[in-house]
């Protein structure tokens, strides 16, 4: 009965049980409430079912706390009505504002893509300079493994000319997943799949994989933020199209991790593209059981009043320095792995107390639940919070979005091209999407 009550499944199943209820409740799973319980359902099952690290039942508990905070609020600030039974009237985003959202979003998404694309050759030519390479391919193959090396070891930077046009791959993407979303044609489509080619390159560049899997986050979150206000909250996440396209990116991406990884390990001679079991699992699952480590071993610190959840904020304010990997310490997992990727709530609660945390969670929760409920007004600006919280949740199982300034800059520009308040009249016709 002890082992039982001391088992990870347990908090875990009670995670499954609060997503079941909340998407029975709003109809939708994406919905602010049921999207945090299913998204932190699925993680921790995939790291106790995946992997043989050893996984304290105390993290998985306040896992289950803080994601029950979050639908706690969303629940003050919507209610216990689900979508399917609330009224229309105010449902629909009105035609002309999509037909001005439609045709802003590509162009600057295409802009802004294109500005980025210019920072990246600008950072090839860059990083050949500072390395005394040439074109030749092993030299181009030998560039991530470099950068690694002087970010990783000697804490440089790319310099701040390089920077300043790459930043813009953010907001490009952002404006792409609300372009795809609204748009009538296949060309249009695609031209909204492009801002991702410039994010693929400057990863390709940096051996990075941070950067191309904040560019989709951001993407879809743009995408599905769009999706879900045209449907009136009920749009339908496991299509079987999403399901694919879901699919093909997963595997897409574990293609990418694999082969930046050889890059970045890759000194000269002959490139080797190998799986690295372990460190892949580490990658991708080891978030939680450090998480709960270190859930049971932390001794009682300072509180640091968010130094940790907004490093960028904090580090561009100049009030304290972000540094490189955000955390110190590591914790050692099964196999001898060593990762310093503690999920976002570690940085809550060193940053506010498990209380602090929980009141976080549920102001969260009724930021998100007014931005989408259905009957709100349309502002862009609620459009663009709800993308906003999707993007912070879909990235909490690594860390606090707001640790990276980048991100910041792509909702603000998005705020400013889409404007905050639409202006034209209401009609009466919505303009019901078609599925991704």
């Amino acid at each position: 009965m002890l082992e039982a009550l001391g088992s990870p499944w347990l908090p875990c199943l009670v995670l499954i049980g609060l997503a079941a209820a909340a998407r029975q409740v709003r109809g939708s799973w994406l919905s602010p409430g049921p999207l945090v319980a299913l998204v932190w359902a699925v993680y921790v099952s995939a790291c106790l079912l995946l992997t043989d690290y050893e996984v304290y039942a105390s993290g998985i508990w306040i896992i289950a706390l803080l994601v029950f905070s979050v639908l706690l609020g969303t629940v003050l600030s919507e209610g216990l009505d689900g979508s399917s039974r609330r009224s229309r009237p105010n449902r629909t985003i009105e035609r002309e504002t999509l037909r001005v959202w439609e045709d802003r979003s590509l162009r600057f998404s295409l802009l802004f893509a294109i500005v980025a694309l210019v920072g990246c050759v600008h950072l090839l030519f860059v990083s050949l300079e500072k390395f005394s390479l040439d074109f030749s391919l092993l030299d181009l193959l030998s560039l991530g493994h470099l950068w690694s090396v002087a970010r990783y070891s000697r804490g440089e930077l790319e310099p701040w000319s390089v920077r300043l046009l790459i930043m813009w791959v953010y907001p490009a993407v952002l404006l792409a997943g609300i372009s795809f979303a609204l748009a009538r044609t296949r060309a249009q489509k695609w031209l909204s799949v492009a801002p991702l080619i410039p994010a693929a390159l400057i990863g390709t560049v940096f051996a990075a994989r941070a950067g191309l899997l904040i560019s989709l986050i951001c993407w879809f979150s743009g995408l599905f933020a769009v999706r879900y206000r045209q449907t009136g909250g009920t749009y339908a996440l496991f299509q079987r199209k999403i399901v694919l396209w879901m699919l093909m990116l997963m595997i897409s991406g574990l293609v990418f991790f694999v082969a930046i990884d050889s890059v970045r390990r890759f000194e000269g001679g002959s490139l080797e593209v190998t799986t690295d079991l372990p460190r892949l699992s580490k990658y991708f699952l080891g978030a939680v059981p450090a998480f709960a480590n270190w859930v049971h071993t932390s001794k009682e610190q300072g509180v640091t009043m968010g130094a940790y959840t907004f490093a960028g904020v904090f580090d561009l304010l100049g009030i304290k320095p972000r540094q490189i990997g955000v955390y110190e310490e590591l914790q050692t997992l099964a196999g001898g792995e060593d990762t310093n990727i503690y999920t976002l709530f570690r940085g809550l609660i060193q940053d506010f107390t498990l209380p602090g945390a929980s009141l976080f969670g549920v102001l969260l929760g009724i930021v998100a639940g007014a931005a989408g409920r259905s009957g709100s007004t349309n502002r862009g600006g609620n459009l663009l919070v709800l993308a906003g919280y999707y993007a912070f949740i879909l990235f909490s199982p690594i860390i606090s979005l707001f640790t990276y300034n980048g991100l910041i800059l792509a909702w603000v520009v998005a705020a400013l091209v889409l404007g905050f308040r639409a202006h034209q009249r209401p009609l009466e016709a919505a303009m019901v999407p078609s599925s991704v």
